[in-house]
C-alpha cells in the first residue's frame, strides 16, 4: 500500500532529495511556510523512515570499484526473489524489478578482477537466472542524488543550495584524502549531523567542516542522498529506458533525459543510454518519453520497461515504500 502524504510533506521530502543537508530554516524559508511546522514535519518523515539521508562516498577512491548495468532474465515465478537475493549484496547498489518482462535490471559495483567471480559464483547461485547481459557504465549523466522531482520549481532547488551533484565525477577514479574518508566515517549514519556535532566528533572547528564538506562534494568525493521511494512523492509510475543512439550521440541523448525532472538516474553502459523514469501515471510517462524523444538524434532505438518493484533503492534496501534500515546496505571499504 503507497503511503499518503499531503502536499507540504511532499514538498518537505522533495528538498530534502533535493539537498538532503539543507537546515530546517532554509527549507521553511524556500517553501514559504512556518519553520516551526517544517521543522516537525521534516522531523517525522526522518524519523519514521519515510525519508532518509545518507552519505555515499565515490566508490572508485576506496574500493577501486567500476559500475554496472546488469540485465538478468529470469525464469518466471522467481522474479520476487530474484530481485531480493540480489538486492541483499553489498556490491549491489540499485534493483529494479520490471513488469513488462521477464528481466530484473540491477547497478553494481565491481572491480575488474572480480566480474568472472560475480557471473559464474553470484549469478550462478540465484535460482531463477537464465541469462543476463553485463554492461560497465563509464560514465553518469545523473545519479539519484542529483534527482529533482518537480514538486518544487528550479529556482527553489537552487535556493536550497547543492545544486550540481557532480554526476559524471561518480564514474571517475578519485584519491580520497584522510580528511574525507573521517567526515564519511562521521556521516554514514547520519547524512544530516550538524557541521557543530560533526566537528565535536572530528576535533575540528565548524569552519574546517564546512570547509572540507564543500570540497569533497565539488571533487565527487562525498554524495549526500535523499532516498526516498518516488511513490512516496506522488510519483508510482516508475520505468526503465534503454536508448540506443549511434556511438557519437552517447552523451548527446544522455543530455537530453538528465536535464528532465522525470529522470533519476541517467547513464552511458556499453553503447547504450539507461534512464530511470518517475511519474505520476502512464500519460506523464508518455508525455515526458515523447518531449524528450523529439530532441533527440535520429535513428535513436528505445526500449522502454516498468517497473513493478524496487527492492533497493540509491544503496538501501525497501520494503514496498519504506526503506528497510538505517544505513546504506554497500560494501564501503576494503
Amino acid at each position: 500500500m503507497t503511503l499518503l502524504l499531503d502536499d507540504l510533506d511532499r514538498r518537505i521530502a522533495a528538498a530534502l532529495v533535493g539537498n538532503g543537508r539543507a537546515s530546517w530554516r532554509r527549507i521553511a524559508t524556500v517553501l514559504g511556510e512556518p519553520e516551526r511546522s517544517v521543522a516537525r514535519r521534516g522531523a517525522r518523515l526522518l524519523d519514521e523512515g519515510i525519508v532518509r539521508v545518507l552519505a555515499l562516498p565515490n566508490l572508485r577512491g576506496p574500493l577501486r570499484v567500476d559500475p554496472h548495468a546488469l540485465r538478468a532474465r529470469v525464469r518466471p515465478g522467481a522474479m520476487r526473489a530474484t530481485g531480493e537475493a540480489l538486492a541483499a549484496r553489498e556490491d549491489v547498489g540499485r534493483v529494479s524489478v520490471l513488469a513488462s518482462e521477464n528481466v530484473v535490471y540491477a547497478e553494481l559495483f565491481l572491480a575488474s578482477g572480480e566480474v568472472l567471480d560475480f557471473v559464474d559464483a553470484g549469478l550462478g547461485a540465484i535460482e531463477g537466472i537464465t541469462g543476463y547481459r553485463l554492461d560497465e557504465i563509464s560514465r553518469y549523466h545523473r545519479t539519484a542524488s542529483g534527482w529533482r522531482p518537480d514538486l518544487l520549481t528550479s529556482e527553489q532547488y537552487e535556493l536550497l543550495g547543492n545544486v550540481d551533484e557532480h554526476a559524471s565525477l561518480f564514474a571517475t577514479p578519485i584519491d580520497l584524502d584522510e580528511g574525507t574518508t573521517t567526515l564519511f566515517a562521521a556521516l554514514r549514519q547520519d547524512g544530516r549531523a550538524t557541521a557543530q556535532q560533526l566537528a565535536r566528533e572530528l576535533g575540528v572547528s565548524t569552519a574546517t567542516v564546512a570547509s572540507r564538506l564543500e570540497q569533497a562534494s565539488a571533487a565527487g568525493a562525498l554524495f549526500i542522498r535523499g532516498v526516498v521511494s518516488p511513490a512516496v512523492l506522488g510519483y508510482p509510475v516508475e520505468a526503465l529506458l534503454r536508448l540506443d543512439p549511434m556511438p557519437g550521440e552517447l552523451d548527446r541523448v544522455a543530455a537530453v533525459f538528465a536535464a528532465r525532472p522525470e529522470t533519476r538516474v541517467c547513464a552511458v553502459a556499453g553503447a547504450s543510454v539507461v534512464v530511470d523514469l518517475a511519474t505520476a501515471d502512464v500519460a506523464a510517462l508518455e508525455a515526458a518519453v515523447a518531449a524528450a524523444a523529439a530532441r533527440l538524434p535520429a535513428p535513436c532505438p528505445m526500449h522502454l520497461d516498468l517497473v513493478a518493484a524496487g527492492p533497493k533503492r540509491g544503496g538501501v534496501r525497501f520494503d514496498g515504500d519504506l526503506p528497510t534500515h538505517d544505513a546504506l546496505q554497500m560494501r564501503l571499504t576494503t
